[in-house]
C-alpha cells in the first residue's frame, strides 16, 4: 500500500498545542539508566557509539555526545538487580520555569519532588499522567564541546542526544498531556480506516522529535536517539560493534525511515537498552507547519527501504524503575521483520523453519 503522507486530517481528532504553556520546557535532554557492567557498558557506549566519558566513579559513569556542552546525556549506575530506565530528562528555558513547573505540576495532582543529581543545578521529579518517570532540570556543569577534535572520534561519532521513543498503552493520552506543556506534532500515525492513532511525534526544539509515543503496553522505555554526522558514522559504527564483539548489538538497520524522515540504526547494549543512530532531522518551525499524518495497516511499512523492525524492536523495551505496567487489552501490532519475510517464503519453507523453532 502507499504509505506516503497524507495532508493533515481532522478525522483523527488531534488535540492542539498550548503555545502559552505553563513553563517552558526546551528539549529533550538525558536519560538515567542502570546497568550490571559498567566496564561493558562503557566499551558498547564508548567505542561504538562513540560518547564521551565527562565523570565517572566505582558505580556511576556520565557521558555526553561530542557536540554537547551539557555534562552529561547519558547516566549509568550499576545494579546488581534487572536493569532498568530510571527518568528521561527535559530541560527547561529558567530557574524560574523550574519553579512553575513545581507549582503546576503539584496542582495537577502529580507530586513534583526536588532531588539532588550530581553536575546538575536544582532538578525536579515526578511521574507523568502515564507513569513515566520524569526530571526536570535548568542547568548543568559545562565541558568542551569535542565536536573539531576529530582524533578523539570513535565508532559512530554520536553529536547529540536528539529524542526518546516511549511505549504507552494510550498514544493520544499521552500526547494530549506533552501538546498541554508546549509540545507540537510533526507527525503521527493512524490506523487505516479507523480514527485509531498509534503514534505521534512531539517536539519543543526545531526539529521533529524530542518525545515520540508507540501504542504498546507501558509506559517503557523503547529508544533514546543519538544524532550522528553522516551515513558513514552509522555504518563505522556498526563495523567497530562486528570487531569488538557487539555485532548482535545490531536490532534493526541500517535503513531509511519514511515517515520521520532520516536514516537509522538501532542498537542494543549488553543490558538490552537500545540507542538509535540517526542523520540530523528536517526543520519543524513554523507555526502553520501542520501535523502530517501516515496511514498504516498490518500489511504496511513506513521504511522508505529496509526490513520492517524485527520482533524484539516491536515487542521488547526497558522498563522504568518502580512504575506499574499498563497491559495492553488490544491485539495487532506493526508488521515484524519476521513476518514480512514469512509472507514471501514458499509455504514448505516456512512449515521447516517452524519446525526447528525459527
Amino acid at each position: 500500500m502507499d504509505t506516503s503522507p497524507t495532508d493533515f486530517s481532522t478525522q483523527y481528532h488531534l488535540p492542539r498545542p498550548n503555545l502559552e504553556p505553563p513553563f517552558n520546557i526546551t528539549r529533550a535532554s538525558h536519560v538515567v539508566f542502570t546497568a550490571r557492567d559498567l566496564a561493558a557498558s562503557r566499551d558498547f557506549y564508548t567505542e561504538v557509539i562513540g560518547l564521551v566519558v565527562s565523570d565517572e566513579d566505582a558505580d556511576t559513569i556520565w557521558l555526553r555526545g561530542l557536540e554537547e556542552r551539557c555534562h552529561h546525556s547519558l547516566t549509568l549506575r550499576r545494579t546488581a538487580g534487572r536493569p532498568e530506565c530510571e527518568r528521561i530528562g527535559f530541560r527547561v528555558f529558567t530557574e524560574e520555569d523550574l519553579d512553575k513547573a513545581k507549582i503546576w505540576l503539584d496542582g495537577s495532582g502529580l507530586d513534583a519532588q526536588w532531588v539532588e543529581a550530581p553536575f546538575q543545578g536544582r532538578t525536579l521529579h515526578f511521574n507523568d499522567p502515564m507513569g513515566t518517570s520524569v526530571e526536570l532540570c535548568a542547568t548543568m556543569e559545562g565541558r568542551p564541546r569535542l565536536h573539531t577534535k576529530i582524533h578523539l572520534h570513535r565508532g559512530g561519532a554520536a553529536m547529540r542526544m536528539d529524542h526518546y521513543q516511549v511505549l504507552v498503552p494510550d498514544v493520544m493520552a499521552a500526547s494530549k498531556f506533552y501538546m498541554g506543556l508546549g509540545f507540537r506534532i510533526s507527525d503521527y500515525i493512524g490506523v487505516e480506516g479507523t480514527d485509531i492513532v498509534v503514534g505521534a511525534f512531539l517536539h519543543r526544539k526545531n526539529n521533529p522529535w524530542d518525545i515520540v509515543f508507540l501504542t504498546r503496553s507501558g509506559p517503557r522505555y523503547h529508544h533514546a536517539g543519538y544524532v550522528v554526522e553522516s551515513t558513514n558514522a552509522i555504518i563505522r559504527a556498526c563495523d567497530v560493534a562486528g570487531n569488538l564483539g557487539f555485532a548482535d548489538a545490531i536490532e534493526h538497520g541500517p535503513g531509511r525511515h519514511g515517515h520521520t524522515h532520516s536514516y537509522y540504526c538501532y542498537m542494543r547494549d549488553p543490558d538490552g537498552h537500545r540507542t538509535e543512530l540517526l542523520l540530523p532531522g528536517i526543520q519543524v518551525i513554523d507555526i502553520d507547519d501542520e501535523p502530517v499524518l501516515f496511514l498504516a495497516s498490518p500489511e504496511s511499512t513506513t521504511n522508505l527501504w529496509g526490513l520492517p523492525p524485527p520482533k524484539s524492536w516491536v515487542e521488547q523495551a526497558t522498563s522504568f524503575a518502580g512504575v506499574t505496567l499498563r497491559r495492553l487489552t488490544v491485539e495487532g501490532g506493526p508488521m515484524t521483520a519476521e513476518e514480512y519475510l514469512a509472507s514471501r517464503l514458499p509455504a514448505a519453507v516456512v512449515a521447516e523453519l517452524a519446525s526447528i523453532g525459527l
